[in-house]
């Protein structure tokens, strides 16, 4: 099931350790990017496409995946796909 309306609209739970966001993304692609924090990735519906390295593989519902801090990466939803994420600060994967 698609995060409800009511939990993503949540937007962004934090605490000084880890924030949490719930997202739900259409068929889209983000650029390479990286970001200061580890992040552990939930997949609850769809699919995310996430490169690496060069190397993209899929995230399916009920797999995780760990992007660490400072990580080149990219992502690709090709339907509609759900996702718990928690960001980690001073963390290693």
């Amino acid at each position: 099931m698609h995060a409800p309306d009511a939990l993503t609209a949540l937007g962004r739970i934090s605490s000084e350790a880890c924030d949490v966001t719930v997202v739900t993304r259409e068929i889209m692609q983000v650029p390479p990017h990286s970001h200061d924090t580890t992040n552990h990735v939930l997949v609850t519906e769809g699919c995310l496409w996430l490169t690496m390295a060069g190397i993209e593989q899929p995230v399916r519902p009920g797999q995780w995946c760990c992007i660490p801090a400072g990580t080149e990466h990219a992502e690709r939803f090709a339907e509609r796909t759900s996702a718990v994420v928690f960001w980690l600060r001073g963390a290693s994967s």
